[in-house]
Order: C-alpha cells, then structure tokens, then sequence
C-alpha cells in the first residue's frame, strides 16, 4: 500500500497533524539523503505525531528535519535502516517486531513495526506499536507452557489443560481423562472447552471453568471413565493480578485408590479376624477353666478322701497331675490377659489417663511382697520416675512382670537386687527403632538386675510368645510375661531395648512417649 500525503492537496497540513496525533502507535516519515552515487547515506525527519514523542523521549520540533544519525546514535545493532532503505528502493511495505532500547529514556521495548512507501519513492511512513506487556505474557505464556508439557511428560498420571478468557484450550498435555471426548490432547486445541467435554458433565465443567475465570479456585476428587482423579481448576493472572487464563490440572489417582480400598477391605477383614480371635480366646479359655477346675477338685479328693490308700507312687502322680493343672491355670489366664492387649483399637481408641509410675511401682512392690520376703531380694525405685499418658491396668501388668523376672532369673544362692530407675529422652537421643518419633520426647524406665543374664542371640527370642529359655524345673512361668510387656509398650506407642550379657546381670528399657513434640 502506498501512502502519499504530499499529493493529498485537499487537506490542510494541519489537520493531517491533529488526525496523526490521535494515533496510539508511534509514527513518524523519513526522506531518504543519498550520496553522489545514489545511494541512501541517512535519512531526514519530515513529520512525527505526539506518540512518536512519548516513546522516544524527543519533541518533535527538534526531530523536524534533522538526521537519524544525529537523533539516534549507532549505539546498537538493529535492521531498521536498512528495512527502511528496502521498502523506499523496492517499494514493497514492511512488517515486524523489534526490540529496540530507546537512548533518551533507557527503556528497552518490543514493538510492532510497519513501515509503508510514501509514494514519491524517496520517503517512509514507519509506525510502530509497544508490545512489551503483550510480549512479556506471551514469553511467560510459552514458558509456562513448556513447563506443563514437561510436568505432565514427567509426572505419571499429570494432564494440564489451559483455557482461555474466551473458554478455548490453548494448551493441553498429558494423558487426558475420560472427562473428554477425545484422548488425543491435540484434538482439543482452538476449541471451546465445554465442546469437548462429555455432555453429561458439561454443567459442572461449565462453572468450575467460568468461576475460575472470576477469580475462584476448585480442588477436589472425581471420576470418568475408569479414572479416578484429583482435581485443580483455578485461575491465572498477568503481572497485574487480572485473571487471563484458567488452569485445569488432573493427576491419575486410580491405583492409589484401588489400593487404598484393597487395603481398606484388608484391614476390615484383619479386625473381623481378630475379633474372631479374640472370641475364641475366651470362649475356649472359659471352656478349658470348667474341666480344669474339675481336674484339680478331683486331684484335692483324692488327697483327701484316698491319700492313706495310695502307695509311694500313686501320690506323686496325684502331685504331678495337680501341678500340670496349675500350670495349665496360668497359662489360660496369661492367654486371657494377653488377649485383651491385643484387641483390635487397643489403647489408640481411648482417652490416655496419667499414670504416676512411682506409685504405680510403690504398690507393685506391696504385691509382690511374698516373692520378695521369700528371696530376700532389695528394691530400689528411683530417682525421677515421671508420670505418662496410659493406661493403669496395662502399666502395671508391664513393671510387674519386669519385677517378677528380676527377682525369679537369679541363682539361688544369690540375693536378688533390682533397681528402677527412669529418665526424659529426646528422640533423636534414642535407640534406632523403626517407630521412634524424632520430635517426641520419651520416658526412659530401667528395670536391672544382678541375676543370670540373657546371651545377646537370644534378645529378639526372649519377647516371642511361649518363648523360654530354661527349663520348668529351673525356673516356673508361662513364658508368656515378657511378649505381654512388649504388646503393653507398643500399645502405648513405645518400645522396650535389653541390654545383658550371661552371669552379669540384665537391664530392660522401657521407652513411653510422653505426647511432647519438640
């Protein structure tokens, strides 16, 4: 297109000014000044309009018709002379964007450039826009683009859609879900988004879309078409907090949820069994207590009603057979009792009371007063034994059975001397064990002891159910008393540690979390 203002001699030069002057680009004519060869040296300023004047910094009655290397130094390397010098020769307009750093104002802008032959073949009309804000977000565009491509190519199960102002996918990658239409991203591209959205869906999609558009955010969980997914639909805003765009991001979530109710179904499946379990504990443990009583009523008979008709023989198995009752009668009650610590919920479903282990000791000490008066043995308790969220019931079958087994696995030559002791732990001071909570502080009691000792393969055996490591005739129990303390501490969210070594003695660590996080 060529303009020729020269030969437009209807209207007066300065209603051209006015008219130019309400432009909103920049525009501004060149004449080309050549040399004695014809070529084009540099060029002159014939006119300028007032937006040509803001952006480069100049009043126009100082650019009238001095040269562009006067006005605009070399100072950077740029095309635009030449293009200038193109369209002037050839005749033929010129189009582009340049990035140019205006020297008056130190400003570095994109602009959309024009540039037109006047007519007369010697001059130019260049007329240029800003485009900084529209490059700016269409750098930021592309960048953030390349971004979700990435994130959803990386990511398994990520899909990242990208609606604009106008409700069109400008971008989409990933694996789309069966939200859609299509599972080929590319077939959404340009197209108004509820268009390729399955219709039974388009009225939810429709206002999660538009109010994303008005500034909301929506996060939540769905599914279409075999997928389970987790959902964001929210907004995205230029530099100066206008909402342009809308975001819709899924991620896959299908295996984890088949997983999670597999797991679900597993461990539903797990307490029924145990509270199977527990049934069965009672009601054969009930069961077996009738005939049992039976046994050792008969035996009681037979002692008394017959002793002076059995020889020699007959009363030791009388003996035996009432001994065999008694052991069987602790062991269904050690059965019992660790039955009921192992019930499904345990102490996790209840209110913890606080339990003062010092007079919870104290009167364990009082219960056991036979078996320590019968071995002499000395008990020391403390210094500082504290008082921990638990249950009182549980604690005490814990410490007394530690108390128990101090005494009992000593030789019998030997007075027994158990010491309790107890101290505040940080968790990160406390032996490596799979639950230890690191921002826990923890109740450290010692329970030690002078008696035979364990050797260091047998620590892990010692806790298992019905584990014994010495013979009945050398040393009575259920084998049951240390598994029970064990179960009592997890129950509690702790642990118990041994430390011993053979003929030196035992002590075992009881570590209860206090509900203190650092």
């Amino acid at each position: 297109m060529n303009v020729n203002i020269a030969n437009s001699t209807q209207t007066p030069p300065s209603l051209w000014q006015k008219a130019l002057d309400q432009s909103a680009s920049g525009i501004i004519v060149y004449k080309a000044v050549r040399d004695q060869y014809g070529e084009i040296e540099t060029y002159t300023v014939q006119l300028a309009n007032h937006r040509a004047e803001q952006v480069l910094g100049i009043d126009r009655n100082e650019m009238l018709g001095r040269t562009a290397a006067e006005l605009f130094p070399p100072t950077q390397a740029t095309t635009l002379w030449d293009d200038i010098a193109e369209v002037i020769e050839t005749g033929e307009a010129h189009h582009a964007e340049l990035f140019y750093k205006i020297s008056r104002t130190q400003q570095e802008l994109w602009f959309d450039l024009s540039i037109e032959p006047l007519g007369d073949g010697q001059s130019a009309v260049v007329s240029f826009t800003d485009i900084t804000a529209l490059k700016k977000m269409t750098q930021t565009l592309m960048g953030e683009a390349i971004l979700f491509k990435a994130l959803s190519s990386n990511v398994p199960g990520m899909c990242v859609v990208v609606v604009s102002f106008f409700q069109k996918v400008l971008s989409a990658t990933g694996d789309l879900p069966g939200l859609y239409t299509s599972r080929d991203a590319d077939d959404l591209l340009g197209k108004r988004i509820v268009d390729v959205i399955l219709p039974e869906y388009q009225d939810d999609w429709k206002r999660y879309i538009s109010t994303a558009l008005r500034g909301e955010e929506h996060n939540f969980s769905d599914h279409w078409g075999g997928w389970r997914c987790e959902c964001y639909v929210g907004p995205v805003r230029n530099e100066r907090g206008d909402v342009v765009m809308a975001l819709c991001v899924y991620r896959n979530t299908s295996e984890q949820f088949r997983q999670q109710q597999t797991l679900q179904r597993m461990n539903n499946e797990l307490q029924q069994s145990n509270r199977s379990l527990e049934q069965f504990a009672y009601v054969a443990s009930h069961d077996l207590q009738e005939p049992l009583r039976k046994i050792k009523s008969f035996g009681d008979l037979l002692n008394k009603r017959y002793a002076d008709d059995l020889d020699e023989e007959g009363t030791d198995i009388v003996h035996r057979m009432q001994s065999a009752a008694d052991r069987m009668d602790t062991l269904i009650r050690s059965l019992l009792a660790y039955a009921r610590l192992s019930s499904p919920g345990g102490l996790a479903q209840q209110q913890p009371d606080l339990v003062a282990l010092e007079d919870l000791l104290i009167c364990i000490q009082n219960d056991l007063e036979v078996i320590i008066s019968e071995r002499d043995a000395l008990i020391t308790i403390g210094p500082y034994l504290p008082t921990v969220p638990g249950d009182a019931t549980q604690l005490r079958q814990l410490f007394q059975n530690l108390l128990t087994n101090a005494i009992k696995f000593t030789q019998p030559s030997q007075r027994p001397e158990v010491k309790v002791m107890g101290q505040l732990v940080e968790g990160k001071d406390v032996p490596e064990y799979p639950d230890v909570e690191h921002s826990q502080t923890y109740a450290r009691i010692s329970v030690q002891d002078n008696g035979i000792g364990i050797a260091p393969e047998n620590f892990d055996k010692i806790f298992g159910l019905f584990s014994r490591l010495h013979g009945r005739q050398q040393f009575t129990g259920s084998g049951i008393g240390l598994a029970t303390c064990k179960r009592v501490a997890e129950n509690h969210g702790g642990f118990i540690t041994v430390e011993s070594a053979l003929n030196h003695g035992t002590t075992f660590h009881v570590y209860l979390p206090m509900g203190i996080k650092k």
